[in-house]
């Protein structure tokens, strides 16, 4: 079914089709025609949002974006919250109806989405999401002045791969700086989140925000205990590691103690220069792909049409990501260049999260496309090491055979290195949501995270800079714009990490079976999709550990 008459930024061109839904003789025997028709007017409205989002990540001083941004969630999203509701409780109240294997797992979701779902929550998610793009507009207009030039954050982050210690010092001190001119207005947007986010927890009837994002996360196969399971094995299994790789950092460097702006350097020559600009990039990275999967790089070169935007530049949004446009058929992916091997990786790990969405199209549902967002992790961390071998020019990369191991070795020890950092963001949030006092102070989320750091972090020498590692959770958009998501992060490096295992012994065999899983989109469980992938859904402390013995293993 097609909605060619509609506005999606005038609800009134929405609501006759969705009182047709609620009027329509729903019965068991045209229960997916009837979800077929409400998918694809979902369809719509998720392009909308994605093609606004994307103009605001675009350019963050947009004015005509910000308008209907603000239309958006003003007037648009809150009805159709909504409607998605009226919608689902008339699915769920149909007597006979037998969810098939294309729709067990969606109208599962759908009983997790009615449970919580409140209608008094509906302009508080609003609010929130106003206050979300807040944080986009201040961190994306942040900037240093270099040598009279101005430099996004991004670009100065470049420097901090520079072999001169006096260089990456004095950028990293400039980026934290432009923070913590800004670190007043951020603890206070924080805390005016904080209470609606609590606030919906207990709409929902329920006792903290947490358990209602672990309902509407559709957390089924782990629990908030899981959870600290995962940091106890991070803590015993990977921070030692970590801690190791940070003392060999600083004996090749030649210095001691190691500090913040030592870490990102590679000691063992000069900054990986892969690429002079972007569109080097997108064409090394076709050539990769077309390298692991010639129907992977077919879903690449689609997107090399105006669906890539990924140089840094000016009021551009931080970060990156990659969306789905269901109405179109391709994904889009958004990012900030800046002419470093991170870049490379990024683009990869986002290649990773189009390659889902293209393979899991074949769902007709629009709830179907990608995962559940443990798995979608998986997708990208798992193509970001798959790519591994072919990152060497002589295989459609960038680089000489030498720096091409340099790069190898750097992304295996970038993950050994994130975990830790992982386990700090997600413990900082179960705190905060859980067992932090209702009338918290910033100065209690800064001794949290700081806290937190000292737990985990081990190895990197903070002496005289602690207003710049105690406001760390500045910096990590997710704690203010996706609470809660990021021990997904983890999880699925622990999937990829399988995924890069099973490659490393049959690399073919191992890319079939991550399409394979890819394809099934959100039609199984969490646990099952990593079964269909070939590797298993555990991170205790022996599973951690193995999948570290070889990663030390490969770094020597």
């Amino acid at each position: 079914m097609a909605y060619p008459d509609i506005n999606p930024l005038d609800w009134s061109t929405v609501q006759p089709h969705v009182d047709t839904l609620l009027a329509a003789d729903l019965t068991p025997a045209n229960a997916d025609a009837w979800l077929q028709g409400w998918s694809d007017l979902a369809a719509v409205l998720q392009e909308s949002q994605v093609k606004i989002q994307r103009a605001l990540s675009e350019n963050t001083a947009d004015e005509e974006a910000d308008r209907q941004f603000n239309v958006l969630i003003e007037q648009i999203i809150p009805r159709s919250r909504l409607a998605d509701q009226k919608l689902r409780d008339r699915l769920l109240s149909l007597n006979g109806f037998t969810p098939s294997s294309e729709t067990v797992e969606l109208v599962r979701r759908f009983r997790a989405a009615a449970a919580i779902f409140r209608p008094q929550n509906v302009p508080l998610v609003s609010q929130l999401m106003k206050l979300e793009n807040r944080y986009d507009k201040i961190t994306g207009g942040l900037s240093i002045d270099w040598d009279g030039a101005v430099e996004t954050i991004p670009q100065a982050n470049a420097r901090l791969l520079n072999p001169d210690r006096g260089v990456r010092e004095r950028a990293w001190r400039l980026i934290m700086a432009a923070y913590a001119g800004q670190r007043a207005e951020l603890n206070a947007l924080f805390l005016e989140m904080l209470p609606l986010r609590r606030q919906i927890a207990r709409n929902a009837g329920l006792s903290d925000y947490r358990a209602f994002k672990w309902q509407e996360l559709n957390r089924f196969d782990y629990t908030p205990a899981d959870c600290f399971t995962f940091h106890d094995a991070i803590e015993h299994e990977v921070a030692p590691l970590a801690r190791q790789l940070y003392t060999e950092q600083a004996a090749a460097l030649g210095v001691a103690p190691l500090r913040p702006w030592d870490v990102e350097v590679n000691p063992y020559g000069a900054p990986l220069a892969p690429f002079t600009d972007v569109a080097d990039l997108e064409e090394g990275a076709s050539r990769i792909f077309q390298r692991v999967d010639p129907a992977l790089a077919t879903h690449f070169t689609t997107m090399r049409d105006g669906l890539l935007d990924l140089a840094s530049r000016p009021n551009k949004a931080p970060g990156g990501y990659c969306e789905g446009l269901p109405v179109s058929g391709k994904p889009y992916i958004f990012m900030n260049a800046a002419g470093i091997h991170d870049d490379v990786q990024t683009l990869l790990h986002e290649g990773g999260h189009a390659f889902h969405f293209m393979e899991s199209r074949r769902h007709p549902l629009v709830w179907n496309h990608n995962g559940p967002m443990e798995f979608c992790e998986v997708a990208s961390m798992g193509m970001e090491l798959l790519s591994a071998p072919y990152l060497e020019a002589s295989q459609g990369g960038f680089y000489s055979e030498a720096d091409a191991r340099r790069a190898y070795a750097d992304h295996l020890r970038s993950i050994v290195r994130f975990l830790p950092y992982m386990a700090v963001v997600d413990a900082f949030q179960h705190w905060v949501y859980v067992d932090a006092p209702e009338a918290v102070s910033a100065a209690d989320l800064d001794a949290k995270w700081s806290e937190l750091w000292d737990r985990f972090m081990i190895g990197i020498d903070f002496d005289g800079l602690q207003a710049e590692k105690e406001s760390g959770w500045h910096r990590k958009l997710h704690i203010f714009t996706v609470p809660f998501y990021y021990v997904e992060y983890g999880l699925a490096q622990l999937g990829a990490l399988q995924v890069w295992r099973n490659a490393r012994q049959d690399q073919a065999r191992a890319v079939a079976d991550y399409r394979a899983a890819l394809a099934l989109g959100n039609t199984r469980s969490l646990s099952a999709l990593f079964r269909a992938a070939n590797t298993r859904f555990a991170f205790d402390r022996p599973t951690v550990g193995e999948l570290m013995a070889l990663v030390a293993e490969q770094l020597g």
